[in-house]
C-alpha cells in the first residue's frame, strides 16, 4: 500500500468530528454561512426519478464523490444530485500522481475510483446515513431531497462480473447495513435511531464509457442497466460527438487554446449518427420498462499531455472546466434540434456561478460540478450558485425551473423555449471574445518564491511580489473600511510616491493577486491613487538625532532614501546635477508633472534640503564623505559619479552605493523606490539609528468566518475611475491573504487539509553541541508560532492529487510540506511521513521513513530519533536535557520542537480529539 492511497474514516469518528465542529459553526472546513438551508418555496426545486431535489445542483462523478466526507461536504453547501465516482471491475488500479491540474481549464489523468468496490460501497453507505442524520441535526423535516446517482463503466463483461453486480445489489438494498450503522451511531446522535433512512441507496445510474468503447458495447451496457438491472439510466456522452472540425474550431480557432485533441479521440469514440440511434433505442427500452432514460453532457475531452502540469508518462489526459463549456453547450444545441427540444439532458462541463442560470435556462438539469469546486473556495462556491439562481429566477418572475426556461425565451411552450435558449446561448458561448476564451481568463499564477513553512504559512503573494515591499493588504483593509487617510498612512510607511506609483507602477503585485483565480485581480494601483488623492498625510519626522547624511541623485531611489532617513531624524542633503528633482525617470513623466511635484514636495517638507544644478564628482564626493556621517549614491541618476570609485573612497564604509537590476539595467520606478528604502535602512543600521516605526493601527479582530465565506464567491470588480464609494467596494474584494489563507483547505476535495485554531507560542531555536564534558545546548534565536490558524494534512484522506500545490501561493505543496497527521494506524504504516497518536501521551512519527517519538509527561516532552534524544520544557519548549549518539558532534532541536508543536495543535483541538479519543 502506498502513501497516496486513502483510508476511509470510521463513521462514528466522522460523525463526532462533524458534530463537534458544528458547535463552533462549521463542518469539514466549511463555515455555516456557506451551508444551504432549503425552503419549501425554493423555485429551483425539481423532480428526478420520483424524488424532489432541493436544488438542481450536484457534484459530478470524480474526486468530490469518492469519500464519505467529500459527499457530505458537497451536500452541506447545496449539492443534491450526487453522481458517485465511477466504479468498475478493475478496482485496484494505480493512478499516476499528481493527477489533477486545475490552474485554468482543467486536466486530469484519473478516471475511476481509487478504492475497491467494497470500500466504495462503505463510503457511499456512510455518506447516505450521515446526510440523513445531519439533515435532522440542521433542522430539516422528513427526508433530505437528494439523490445518490451511481456511475459505472467501462465494459459489459466487467459490469456483469460478480463483484460489480454485488456492488449494485448492495446499493439497491442496503437495509441491513443501514440499520446496523444507525445502531452504531445512536450513542453519538440518539435521534438517528428514529430516523427513516431508506435501505435503497440508489435506483439510478450514469454510464461512463471509456473513450474508445465501441458503439455496440455502449448500447449493450445501457440496455443491461435498463432491462436487466431495472435502473433509471443516464448515458454520459463524449464531446467528440461534435466532430473534429467543430471541436477544434471552437477550442483552438475561436477560444484560442493550444490544447491538442488527437485524431484518435474522434476515431475511437461513437460517431454522432450512432449516438442518435443508441439514444432512440434506449428511450424505447426505458419506456417499455417503465423507467427513465436520459443523456448527460459531457464526459471529459481526451487530449494530448503536452503543456499540462501532469506526469510525462501519461500520454493522454482529460480536459474539463471552462474550455469544455462552449463545446458541450454546442453539442446540447445540436442534439436538442434533432429531438425537437424533448431530450432529457443533464449537464456537467465548466459550469460556474456566472453561467449556472444560463445553463439551467436551456433546460439542462440537473447540473453537476467538478472543476469549479477544485479551485479556491472549493465546495463553498456552490453557495453563490444558489444565490445567483435565486436572483435570476426572481428577476424572471419564475416560480419553477420550467417557468424559468419559458420566461427566458419569452415563449409559453417549453420545448420551443429550450431550443431558442440553447441556440442563443450556444452562439454567445462559442463567439470570439466570450468569457471562455484563453485571453479572457489567462492562467493565473500567484505562486511566489517563498518556501512553504510547516507553521505560519499565511502570506499575501501581492505583498511578496511588490519590489517596494508595500503592505498591500493593510492599505486595502483601510480602503475597504472607507478610510483613505488610514490607507495612505500605510502606503507612506514604505512608499513616499503614492501619487506617482498610483498612476505609473508596473503592478507586479496585481499579477500575483489571488482574486485572479476567481474573477479579476484587484485594482491595487488605482486604490493607491485613490488613497493619495482622498487621504490626508499625517507624517512628521522623528526628533533630530544629530546625524548628517548626503544623498547623491534626486531620482526616485535617492528621494526615497532621503525620505526614510529624514523620517528617522537625520539631517539630509540631496545633490542633483539637473535643475530640478526627479532624475531621468521622473523627469520624463511630463504628463504627470503635477503628481511628481506633490510627492517630491512632501518629501522636502520633512526637512530634506535639495541642492539642484549641483554635480558631484569624485573630488566633491570625497568632501561629502568627510563632512557627512554617511553618503548614498543613487545609481542610475545623471548626477551620480560614473564608473568605479577611487580606491580611497571604496574603502570608506560610510559610502553606500545603489544597485541596478540583475542584468545591469536601470531599475523600474517601483524597484527604485524599494531600493531607496533598503539603502536608507542599511545606512540607519550603520549609524545605529532606529528607523521610524510604522504608524500603529488597530487591525481589529480577524473575522475568519467572513473571510472564509468570501473565499467562496466571485465578486465583480469596479470599472472606470474609482471614487470613494467604488474604491471601498473594490477593496472589499481583497481576501486578506496575509492574515488568513486556508486556500489549500478549500481546494482539497477529500478534506485532507484542515485548519486548526492556535495560540501564539514563543520558543527558542536551539542546537545541541558535544563538548569535552558532555552536551551543551546553544540558543541561536527566539522565534514563535504567531498566526491564529495553522494547517495540518490528514494522511488518511490525502491521495496526493496535487491540487493544493497548484493553488498554494507559496513555492511549496501543502500535501508534502505540512505536518501530516494519521488518524488510523493503517494509514500511518503505509506512509513514509507523518505522525500518529498511538496513546494519549505518545506520538509516533516518521520522517522519510526514519522513526521518531514524542512522549508527553506532566512537565516535559521527551523526543527521540536516530540523531538525538531531547527533553523539552512543556511550557517554553526549551531543552532541559539532550543526549547525542556516539559519533554525533551536533544536532538541531528543530525537529523536536516541531513534534511538540504538533502535539499542542492536535491535543488542544476538540475536533481532532475525535480522532484520538
Amino acid at each position: 500500500m502506498a502513501s497516496d492511497h486513502m483510508h476511509g474514516m470510521d463513521a462514528g469518528r466522522l460523525l463526532s468530528w462533524i458534530l463537534r465542529d458544528l458547535e463552533n459553526g462549521s463542518a469539514l472546513g466549511i463555515v455555516r454561512e456557506l451551508f444551504f438551508t432549503p425552503k419549501e418555496d425554493d423555485p429551483f426545486r425539481m423532480r428526478r426519478y420520483g424524488v424532489m431535489l432541493e436544488t438542481p445542483l450536484g457534484a459530478a462523478a470524480g474526486p468530490h464523490t469518492q469519500m464519505a466526507q467529500n459527499i457530505v461536504a458537497a451536500w452541506l453547501t447545496g449539492a443534491r444530485y450526487m453522481e458517485l465516482k465511477t466504479v468498475q471491475v478493475l478496482d485496484q488500479i494505480a493512478v499516476t500522481k499528481p493527477c489533477i491540474d486545475m490552474a485554468d481549464e482543467g486536466y486530469n489523468c484519473e478516471w475511476s475510483q481509487e478504492l475497491t468496490l467494497d470500500q466504495s460501497y462503505d463510503e457511499y453507505l456512510k455518506a447516505w446515513v450521515l446526510i440523513h442524520a445531519l439533515h435532522h441535526r440542521l433542522g430539516g423535516n422528513g427526508r433530505p431531497g437528494m439523490i445518490f446517482n451511481m456511475s459505472a463503466g467501462y465494459s459489459l463483461e466487467g459490469i456483469q462480473s460478480p463483484t460489480v453486480q454485488r456492488f449494485l445489489d448492495r446499493m439497491n438494498d442496503a437495509s441491513a447495513d443501514v440499520s446496523a450503522l444507525k445502531k452504531k451511531l445512536a450513542p453519538l446522535y440518539p435521534p438517528i435511531a428514529a430516523l427513516d433512512i431508506p435501505g435503497r441507496i440508489s435506483d439510478n445510474l450514469t454510464i461512463s464509457c471509456m473513450h474508445g468503447c465501441p458503439p455496440a458495447e455502449v448500447e449493450k451496457i445501457a440496455l443491461h442497466f435498463i432491462e436487466t438491472r431495472r435502473l433509471n439510466t443516464t448515458l454520459k456522452l463524449n464531446p467528440t460527438l461534435l466532430g473534429p472540425e467543430l471541436v477544434r474550431g471552437i477550442l483552438n480557432a475561436t477560444m484560442g487554446y493550444g490544447t491538442e485533441v488527437p485524431d484518435l479521440a474522434f476515431e475511437h469514440d461513437i460517431p454522432y449518427s450512432e449516438a442518435l440511434r443508441i439514444i432512440k433505442s434506449c428511450l424505447g427500452a426505458a419506456k417499455q420498462a417503465g423507467l427513465t432514460f436520459n443523456v448527460k453532457l459531457t464526459n471529459t475531452l481526451e487530449t494530448v499531455n503536452r503543456d499540462q502540469n501532469l506526469p510525462d508518462n501519461e500520454k493522454m489526459v482529460y480536459m474539463s472546466g471552462r474550455a469544455l463549456h462552449p463545446i458541450s453547450i454546442a453539442l446540447a444545441a445540436t442534439l436538442q434540434k434533432d429531438f425537437d427540444g424533448e431530450l432529457d439532458i443533464s449537464f456537467c462541463a465548466g459550469v460556474d456561478a456566472l453561467n449556472v442560470a444560463d445553463t439551467l435556462a436551456c433546460g439542462l438539469a440537473p447540473v453537476t460540478i467538478c472543476s469549479d469546486l477544485l479551485k479556491p473556495g472549493g465546495y463553498g462556491r456552490i453557495a453563490q450558485y444558489i444565490e445567483t439562481l435565486r436572483l435570476a429566477m426572481s428577476r424572471a418572475g419564475a416560480a419553477s425551473l420550467d417557468a424559468f426556461v419559458c420566461a427566458t425565451a419569452n415563449l409559453p411552450d417549453r420545448k420551443a423555449a429550450v431550443l431558442r435558449n440553447l441556440t442563443t446561448y450556444a452562439a454567445a458561448a462559442t463567439a470570439k471574445g466570450a468569457r471562455y476564451t484563453k485571453t479572457a481568463g489567462a492562467k493565473a499564477d500567484v505562486k511566489i518564491c517563498r518556501p512553504l513553512p510547516a507553521f505560519d504559512c499565511a502570506a499575501a503573494p501581492c505583498k511578496s511580489a511588490c519590489p517596494a515591499g508595500q503592505d498591500i493588504p493593510a492599505y486595502l483593509g483601510c480602503a475597504a473600511k472607507g478610510d483613505p487617510s488610514g490607507a495612505l498612512g500605510v502606503i507612506l510607511d514604505t512608499n513616499p510616491f503614492p501619487n506617482v506609483l498610483g498612476k505609473m507602477c508596473n503592478q507586479a503585485c496585481r499579477t500575483r493577486c489571488m482574486r485572479a483565480h476567481y474573477d479579476a485581480p484587484l485594482r491595487i494601483r488605482d486604490l493607491k491613487l485613490c488613497a493619495a488623492e482622498c487621504g490626508e498625510r499625517r507624517l512628521s519626522p522623528a526628533a533630530g538625532n544629530g546625524r548628517r547624511v548626503a544623498v547623491v541623485g534626486a531620482g526616485p531611489a535617492g528621494l526615497s532614501c532621503a525620505y526614510f532617513l529624514a523620517l528617522a531624524g537625520c539631517a539630509v542633503d540631496v545633490f542633483e546635477a539637473s535643475e530640478k528633482a526627479g532624475g531621468r525617470v521622473l523627469g520624463k513623466m511630463t504628463r504627470e508633472a503635477e503628481r511628481v511635484a506633490k510627492d517630491v514636495d512632501a518629501i522636502l517638507a520633512l526637512g530634506v534640503t535639495l541642492h539642484t544644478s549641483n554635480r558631484v564628482d569624485d573630488a566633491r564626493l570625497s568632501d561629502l564623505a568627510s563632512a557627512r556621517d554617511a553618503v548614498y549614491l543613487a545609481v542610475g541618476q545623471d548626477d551620480a559619479p560614473g564608473g568605479a570609485l577611487p580606491r580611497e573612497l571604496q574603502a570608506l564604509s560610510r559610502i553606500f552605493r545603489g544597485r541596478s537590476d540583475e542584468n545591469g539595467a536601470a531599475l523600474s520606478l517601483v524597484e527604485a523606490v524599494g531600493e531607496g528604502r533598503r539603502a536608507a535602512h542599511a545606512m540607519l543600521a550603520f549609524l545605529n539609528v532606529t528607523p521610524r516605526a510604522a504608524v500603529p493601527r488597530s487591525a481589529g479582530a480577524l473575522d475568519v468566518r467572513a473571510l472564509r465565506r468570501k473565499q467562496g464567491f466571485r465578486l465583480a470588480g469596479a470599472t472606470g475611475s474609482l471614487d470613494a464609494g467604488a474604491a471601498k467596494d473594490e477593496a472589499e474584494r481583497c481576501l486578506q491573504c496575509d492574515t488568513f489563507c486556508g486556500i489549500c483547505v478549500s481546494v482539497c476535495p477529500n478534506r485532507a487539509n484542515i485548519l486548526l485554531a492556535a495560540e501564539e507560542k514563543s520558543y527558542p531555536v536551539q542546537e545541541a553541541v558535544r563538548t569535552g564534558k558532555g552536551v551543551r545546548v546553544v540558543t541561536l534565536a527566539q522565534t514563535a508560532v504567531r498566526q491564529p490558524w495553522q494547517v495540518l494534512n490528514l494522511g488518511d484522506f490525502c491521495n496526493e492529487c496535487g491540487n493544493c500545490e497548484a493553488f498554494c501561493p507559496s513555492s511549496g505543496a501543502p500535501y508534502k510540506d505540512k505536518k501530516r497527521l494519521h488518524v488510523s494506524k493503517a494509514s500511518f504504516d503505509a506512509d513514509l511521513n507523518g505522525f500518529f497518536r498511538s496513546a494519549p501521551d505518545l506520538l509516533e512519527g516518521k520522517r522519510q521513513g526514519e522513526r521518531w517519538s514524542l512522549r508527553v509527561t506532566d512537565a516535559a516532552y521527551v523526543y527521540e530519533d536516530a540523531a538525538i534524544k531531547a527533553t523539552l520544557d512543556k511550557h517554553s519548549l526549551a531543552a532541559l536535557d539532550v543526549e547525542l549518539p556516539d559519533g554525533c558532534a551536533r544536532a538541531s532541536l528543530a525537529d523536536a520542537v516541531e513534534a511538540a508543536m504538533c502535539n499542542v495543535l492536535t491535543a488542544e483541538s476538540a475536533a481532532l480529539r475525535t480522532f484520538t479519543d
